[in-house]
């Protein structure tokens, strides 16, 4: 009979370029475009991969290759996708891609078509396509879009230029704005021509998309990956005719403003005009020089800036010098720090020269504006979220808030409201109820944008370029909220946290529940006696109340509760939970998974671990939706490795009809 029980209880179980200056044009024929936080003036974000064909008509000599470009494409998407959750999908190369620029929604493919065309001085321009409104996530879903690039040849000097502008137009396409810190890929207007999300990119496209499949543990440091790594130092027999004093100049390589005078330091006077100058030729030798050679410069952060290609050329018995003209000045000066200039041999794939230089100045840009957040659960489908807002500069500040559900026509301008908006002073505290469908997990994005003039590019006379992005704040929550652990938050100017001023700790939801009804037939799996006891409980409205009755699409919790034999406490234990649904058997492991289950002890891992069980263990069984069936919830503990388990060997029971 005893093993009967003990067989009962597993069977029950068993059973239960440097050289483009222009002014970029992110804007699109006949397309609402202002590039605000999100690229378009609807706020917007792409709910799936955002999916790519390339269209090679009318493609630069440099790129014709497709392969190389599609090369540069992919490397360019993988940037983004290594920060960030969003996801490309790149189809391959089609010329008869159609345009999908003045189509409807219901006329477009939803492939993003990369193509050549006369831009003008633009390198390129890129914006999404927008869905209609909806109302369940509170944006616009962008679902299609396009993405040009110069077809003018002189416009192009190294597929370094493609990488960059790629990189920049991309981040457009997935909702970012201009960025009024220079210290970022989505500065322009001019060009920077970073190929790396920064800090700065690297938040905003986690605010709209989430973490991507780096763990980067500190965002404002330098990415590995993305570091330059030099190649081995050539032997000195290699370079005896290289960059030394000749004829041409009596210095061997050296930055100059035209003047043959080494510069190695750029500051807030230094003017126009920069120069990459070496000289070669006239050597030891006396052989000619044919070298297909990179001129790689690497910025402050260890990352390529630049790599163009050039080649050191140069008869025998004659001096020679190259020059290679580096981009504004007044670009430069937005990164400061210590720079780095390496000429490579591409064929021996090795390092000639390395040189340094640095940039002495200080960059001050429009601060945005930033928010101490508190979130409050009020029931199981709505929260009080409040922000402390506060601005560097003092700015008033705008609260945009984009809800979920239909807002109304709150403005009584006759159309329905798909945003809500606030005013603020610096330091003032804004506060919404926020109401959500139903209790699952929800994202609530809050625009934060001061009154100060926004980013619309830094050369005079350059031409407007688009407002930058400021803040943003997703706040994703599991409803109902009864902790800071169903809270989680991502910002735009830095990490944040939720504070959490609940009625009801969670704790105390489990207090209110676990024990609400006593599980009887108690056992052990060897049949020893045991004077252990077990408890059970099941709510829907967070402790208030339970039942074991509940509706298909219920928002549930169950919690338990394990009362150990007086000799067991205070030693070491573990806690084992095992769910038997119509789907099957399952135990919770100690991530809080529920893991199929074959219905032998030996197999079954514990839920829970403690050094010291006390009087009384309570915690959490389940939380989640529930479907129409027969939920059974079985119960154990035993001492760390030693002993047998005890558990109810009659199972809890909930019935969702």
């Amino acid at each position: 009979m005893r093993k009967l029980k003990c067989f009962s209880f597993a069977a029950m179980l068993l059973a239960s370029s440097f050289c483009i200056m222009a002014v970029e044009d992110q804007s699109l024929p006949e397309k609402d475009i202002d590039a605000a936080l999100g690229i378009n003036s609807f706020f917007g974000r792409w709910n799936g991969p955002v999916n790519l064909v390339y269209d090679p008509d009318g493609v630069p000599g440099l790129f014709s290759d497709n392969n190389t470009f599609l090369s540069i494409l992919e490397e360019a998407t993988q940037k983004w996708e290594l920060v960030s959750g969003i996801n490309f999908n790149i189809t391959g190369v089609d010329s008869d891609a159609p345009d999908d620029d003045n189509l409807d929604n219901n006329s477009q493919d939803g492939l993003v078509r990369i193509y050549w065309n006369a831009l003008g001085g633009s390198a390129g321009r890129a914006g999404p396509g927008i869905g209609f409104y909806d109302s369940d996530v509170g944006y616009y879903p962008y679902y299609d879009g396009t993405l040009e690039l110069n077809d003018n040849p002189d416009s192009w000097d190294s597929s370094n230029e493609l990488l960059e502008t790629l990189v920049h137009e991309l981040g457009h396409l997935i909702g970012l704005g201009h960025s009024d810190n220079p210290d970022s890929v989505m500065y322009a207007n001019p060009y920077n021509h970073l190929n790396n999300p920064r800090e700065d990119d690297i938040r905003a496209v986690r605010a709209l998309y989430g973490l991507g499949t780096l763990d980067i543990e500190d965002i404002s440091q330098p990415i590995s990956q993305w570091v330059y790594e030099p190649l081995p130092m050539a032997p000195a027999s290699a370079t005896e005719d290289l960059f030394k004093a000749n004829l041409v100049t009596d210095t061997g390589a050296f930055i100059e403003l035209g003047d043959d005078v080494p510069l190695t330091d750029v500051n807030a006077n230094t003017a126009d005009g920069l120069t990459v100058f070496f000289s070669y030729g006239l050597g030891p030798s006396n052989s000619d020089i044919n070298i297909d050679a990179s001129v790689v410069f690497v910025d402050p952060f260890g990352y390529v800036y630049d790599d163009r290609q050039t080649v050191l050329e140069c008869e025998a018995n004659f001096s020679c010098g190259r020059g290679l003209s580096i981009s504004s000045t007044s670009v430069l000066k937005t990164i400061p720090g210590d720079w780095t200039v390496y000429i490579v041999d591409n064929d021996n794939q090795q390092t000639l020269l390395e040189f340094p230089f640095s940039v002495n100045t200080q960059v001050s840009f429009n601060q945005a504006p930033q928010a101490e957040i508190t979130v409050e659960g009020i029931s199981n489908t709505s929260i009080n979220v409040s922000l402390a807002v506060s601005d560097a500069e003092s700015d008033d500040i705008t609260v945009i808030w984009h809800p979920h559900g239909n807002l109304g026509d709150q403005d009584n301008d006759g159309f329905l409201d798909t945003e809500v908006r606030d005013s603020a002073q610096s330091g003032q505290v804004v506060s919404r109820d926020i109401n959500f469908l139903n209790a699952d997990t929800h994202t609530l994005y809050i625009e934060l944008i001061d009154d100060s003039d926004r980013y619309n590019g830094s050369n005079a006379g350059s031409g407007p370029s688009g407002d930058g992005f400021q803040s943003l704040i997703a706040l994703t929550v599991d409803l109902p909220v009864d902790s800071d652990n169903n809270v989680s938050i991502i910002t735009t100017y830095g990490e944040a946290t939720a504070s959490n001023n609940n009625s009801v700790s969670n704790d105390e939801v489990v207090d209110s529940i676990a024990g609400s009804t006593e599980l009887e037939l108690i056992t052990t799996s060897d049949g020893s006696s045991t004077s252990a006891g077990f408890g059970a409980g099941a709510s829907s409205d967070s402790g208030s109340s339970t039942a074991t009755d509940f509706s298909d699409g219920d928002e549930i919790t169950i919690d338990g509760s394990v009362e150990p034999q007086s000799e067991d406490v205070g030693e070491a234990g573990e806690i084992f939970i095992v769910l038997y649904t119509d789907e099957g058997l399952t135990y919770k492991d100690l991530n809080g998974d529920f893991v199929t289950w074959n219905g032998s002890l030996k197999t079954m891992e514990p839920a829970l671990e403690t050094s010291s069980l006390t009087s009384l263990e309570k915690f959490e069984v389940f939380s989640g939706s529930v479907q129409s069936g027969l939920y059974r919830v079985f119960l154990g503990y035993r001492l760390t490795d030693v002993g047998p388990i005890h558990f109810n060997a009659k199972a809890f029971r909930i019935t969702v009809n």
